[in-house]
């Protein structure tokens, strides 16, 4: 059960679908809420019939998470799912934890499209409670609770207001330049930072990119620097206590929201310790979203982020920008490390990639442009492979707002359901040779039997769908696409290390220093 992730994950292409039992008995088939129904085989099975870990009378299944007893004791969250794919089947029940809502979770694709497809306008998903707690406890700052955390109507309509500003294709084009400079720096960090002999960056890198990743979306929430690439940068100093406070949410996060935690009934120290980080992010945030509003008062720029929220209202425009810039730190520095340390383990794409970049940025120091960027479809293609080998989420999931029917079984309202699409993206049937790095199976040109044309559509999510879609999602591409291009373009980069590991937690990251080998390439020899 503890064994290593990559392990584990070989051991998905032995799994079977788990379908639709007795289909031969099907006689009079029936529609209802376009499942297949049979008069002979009760087809739709009920919700005690899924299965799933059996809860033990009182204490439920919290025992699977005690110390040295439970299956599930610090056992990777990424690794549970597949404990679970592997002993239940293709839908599987979780209940029984402690002061929390029984979950279903959805290892086939086909499940997963049911349950984006059943949702509404408005769909819920009430996960991070906690947060949403301190939100509601510090309504002076929070009138609106913002995205992450609101539901019906309150959540439609902020929703509503933000799309335009940050969804359409040409949100990002005022921030191009930004984030070309913001990369331009970070490159002349790392020629600061790696070791003059080995060149070898250091252990410590991986703190270097969430500084990257701070700096880039600080430049566009709030058309600002933060000088978080700055050399000898004080640890004490606001951009790396920001950095430090994200990582403490995000696992405490895990401690509150995945673990069984009594926090609804009475104040927890870990939700003691939540509310003090938080307190720390959000009053950095908003000291600098208040010093980017009077920089907007003296030189109005109608194509800042800031701005054009500050359009809507100013209250929308502060909750936007703070989770701007608490969200965008280990997401974006994540992915686009994992995009970097695939690049450097499989040396025939990096070179596939120079000779596409070379074409597009003709010197080291050629800036990337709104036009440069969609011509790189080859990167953009191993930008996706990465997400789909290390998605940052493990899934996407929803709170039932009806009674349905999802894979044979009804599924009462209000209950969770997950759709676990970091295990589907792994599996050979939709991705064969799942576990290589091959990007080319993201080309429009590819029409053999490796061809991504071939997965089922929502074997692959990781942005999410629907309504819910990742509002981050543009500004996360643009950050990754332009470092990647400025990277590639300025050095060869090479691996000398056992393979990643992944920290698989509330979010999946980087598990292992991310050390790459990084030397300057010589124009000289370019044809």
């Amino acid at each position: 059960m503890k064994m290593h992730c990559q392990s584990v994950l070989k051991n998905l292409r032995q799994l079977s679908s788990v379908g639709v039992r007795n289909n031969s008995l099907i006689t009079k088939a029936k529609i209802i809420n376009n499942e297949v129904i049979s008069d002979k085989s009760r087809m739709i099975r009920s919700f005690e019939e899924i299965p799933g870990p059996k809860p033990l009378p009182l204490i439920g299944n919290i025992h699977r998470f005690f110390p040295y007893v439970g299956e599930f004791h610090n056992v990777p969250l990424v690794e549970q799912m597949i404990y679970l794919n592997e002993n239940y089947g293709d839908v599987v029940k979780l209940e029984g934890l402690l002061f929390r809502k029984p979950m279903v979770i959805l290892f086939k694709p086909e499940y997963c499209e049911r349950m984006y497809r059943l949702e509404t306008r408005q769909p819920r998903r009430e996960s991070m409670e906690a947060l949403h707690y301190y939100r509601q406890a510090n309504k002076h700052i929070f009138q609106k609770p913002g995205l992450a955390t609101s539901q019906g109507d309150e959540w439609y309509d902020f929703r509503s207001k933000v799309n335009q500003a940050m969804m359409q294709p040409r949100t990002i084009k005022p921030h191009v330049s930004q984030i070309d400079q913001v990369s331009n720096d970070f490159i002349k960090r790392i020629r600061q930072l790696r070791d003059s002999k080995t060149l070898e960056l250091p252990a410590t890198f991986n703190n270097e990119m969430n500084k990257w990743a701070l700096e880039s979306i600080c430049a566009i929430a709030l058309d600002h620097r933060m000088g978080s690439l700055e050399s000898n940068l004080d640890p004490q100093s606001e951009p790396q206590q920001m950095i430090n406070a994200v990582h403490d949410m995000f696992d405490l996060m895990y401690e509150l929201e995945v673990l069984p935690s009594p926090w609804k009934f009475y104040t927890t120290k870990k939700l003691k310790q939540f509310f003090k980080v938080l307190d720390v992010l959000y009053g950095t945030s908003a000291k600098y979203i208040n010093k980017a509003k009077e920089r907007l008062n003296q030189n109005q720029n109608d194509e800042s982020m800031l701005q054009r929220l500050l359009k809507i209202d100013e209250q929308t425009a502060k909750v936007m920008a703070m989770d701007m810039l608490v969200a965008g730190i280990d997401t974006t520095s994540n992915s686009a490390g994992w995009t970097l340390y695939f690049i450097s383990r499989y040396p025939e794409v990096q070179k596939k990639l120079q000779a596409e970049i070379d074409s597009v940025l003709t010197k080291k120091d050629s800036p990337v442009t709104y036009d440069s960027l969609n011509q790189v479809p080859y990167l953009k293609a191993c930008i996706k492979e990465s997400l789909r080998l290390s998605p940052v989420a493990f899934g996407n999931m929803r709170t039932m707002v009806n009674d349905v029917v999802i894979g044979g079984y009804k599924i009462p309202k209000d209950v969770h359901v997950v759709g676990a699409h970091s295990i589907i993206s792994r599996k050979s049937e939709y991705f064969p040779q799942e576990e290589e790095f091959i990007p080319e199976r993201w080309l429009r040109s590819n029409t053999g039997p490796l061809s991504s044309s071939n997965a089922h559509p929502f074997a692959y999510m990781p942005f999410g769908f629907g309504p819910r879609t990742c509002i981050g999602r543009r500004f996360a591409e643009l950050e990754m696409t332009t470092l990647v291009m400025k990277m590639v373009r300025n050095f060869q980069m090479d691996w000398n290390h056992e393979p990643m590991s992944i920290r698989s937690r509330f979010i999946n990251t980087l598990g292992s220093p991310l050390q790459l080998n990084v030397k300057d390439r010589d124009d000289s020899l370019l044809a």
